[in-house]
């Protein structure tokens, strides 16, 4: 084996491994995602009727807030990372062995950076501004920013209305039957 074959296995290698775990960042993204889903649900489907309203909608955005804040943020860092690497193995793989892989570098959609904000800033023309919106990345932090704003009106709302957290439990109504 010589040294070109050799450096092309270790490339190759490095490729599939960084595609793995590019796959692999983002499907555990998602995965925690709808178990954070599925405890907000719970939240408020089984507390409507104990926990004051307002306090509610507070207490059940804490699973997706913690979501957003330490799974999707730091994880879609290290995925952005790890897009940039695959990006440098295809053009080095290109320029050195002829191949024509474009696969990871057409995922940037031609973008410097993979910063929502940075590109916003950067962008030249009304065009660059524009494809911003039509990644996922823009929509789910404008969502969350506007999750943020609900959460900080919900616990307004809850310390002005000076109800307690719980409810005072209904009481069960008596059924007679009258035969």
């Amino acid at each position: 084996m010589d040294l070109n074959e050799a450096a092309l296995q270790l490339y190759k290698v490095e490729y599939e491994k960084a595609a793995e775990r590019y796959d692999n960042i983002y499907r555990s993204i998602w995965t925690i995602f709808s178990y954070m889903t599925a405890v907000t649900a719970g939240l408020l489907a089984f507390g409507s009727e104990r926990i004051e309203p307002h306090a509610l909608i507070c207490m059940a955005a804490i699973p997706l807030l913690f979501w957003f804040w330490t799974t999707y943020l730091p994880l879609d860092r290290y995925g952005n990372a790890t897009l940039n690497r695959l990006c440098e193995i295809e053009e080095l793989l290109n320029e050195r062995f002829g191949t024509k892989l474009g696969h990871f570098a057409g995922a940037k959609h031609g973008l410097n950076e993979l910063s929502i904000f940075k590109n916003m800033v950067q962008a030249r023309t009304f065009w660059d501004w524009w494809r911003q919106f039509y990644r996922a990345r823009f929509a789910i932090c404008l969502i969350f920013i506007l999750f943020h704003v609900l959460v900080a009106h919900e616990a307004r709302a809850f310390r002005n209305s000076g109800k307690p957290l719980f409810l005072e439990k209904p009481a069960t109504p008596t059924v007679v039957i009258h035969l």
